[in-house]
């Protein structure tokens, strides 16, 4: 799909992934040492070890911070000490719970302007219980109507039981729906297959994993490269968080008026 940008106006309900779509650590000036700089490994050993057999942290099976601890690490091959995973444990509840606290002020300014428009907003995420224990305490937290995460409900994107679920929370029919997400985990298939509309954001995955960008492309509807870019269609791509005010954003009106100067 080319780079076109979605007409909100034709969408009552936005359904969001959350990580590197909403929030990113790498973005977040989350202080600290990351679980692979700890015990020595690689970031993309690390990663592969995360994302291979997840589905029992995601999916809530197990609970427990060390559990998930060990459930990540016993794919690594090393011996590592109760002491570390104690401490791995520690440090990747309070990043995760900083990173959600420190969401970039234009994301959560746009999430306050769609409100503002009357769309319902629903959070879609595969997660842990620890990484997003720290929600409910998030600046974008308040702007949505409903948020289902992977390890309370039991399924995981892309898995059409979890869209279905967002679909019956929203009281909206598919065609009112618009997925936004980065792609991981096949989020966009999942939703386009289900029958919603998917829109593929690259703000966070351009810094990360670039390699990922063309593919995901072709399988959204749309694409932008900033989340604030959904309140936009036609406006070419233009650098205007500082642009927002948090107790008051500007109109659609006021606001390219005020970037026209």
């Amino acid at each position: 799909m080319a780079d076109i940008r979605p007409d909100i106006s034709r969408y009552k309900v936005l359904i969001f992934d959350l990580f590197h779509t909403l929030s990113s650590m790498h973005h977040s000036d989350v202080p600290g040492l990351y679980s692979h700089e700890i015990i020595g490994i690689s970031y993309e050993k690390w990663l592969e070890a995360l994302f291979t057999d997840s589905e029992r942290r995601t999916r809530g099976v197990i609970t427990d911070p060390l559990e998930i601890i060990r459930d990540i690490t016993g794919k690594l091959g090393l011996n590592i000490p109760d002491k570390t995973i104690s401490e791995l444990a520690r440090i990747r509840y309070e990043r995760f719970e900083l990173a959600l606290k420190n969401i970039l002020p234009h994301t959560v300014a746009t999430l306050k302007e769609l409100k503002q428009r009357g769309k319902t907003l629903i959070l879609l995420s595969n997660a842990d219980v620890c990484e997003i224990k720290g929600w409910p305490h998030s600046p974008a937290a308040p702007y949505f109507d409903h948020a289902i995460f992977s390890c309370h409900v039991g399924f995981v994107k892309p898995e059409p039981q979890i869209y279905d679920l967002a679909i019956k929370l929203s009281g909206a029919s598919k065609k009112e729906c618009l997925f936004i997400g980065d792609g991981g985990s096949d989020e966009l298939a999942g939703a386009k297959n289900f029958g919603i509309a998917a829109c593929f954001t690259s703000e966070f995955i351009k810094d990360l994993w670039p390699e990922h960008i063309e593919s995901r492309k072709l399988i959204a509807d749309y694409h932008i490269d900033r989340i604030d870019q959904l309140l936009y269609k036609s406006e070419p791509n233009i650098e205007y968080a500082d642009e927002f005010e948090m107790n008051e954003i500007l109109s659609d009106t006021e606001l390219l008026k005020k970037l026209k100067k």
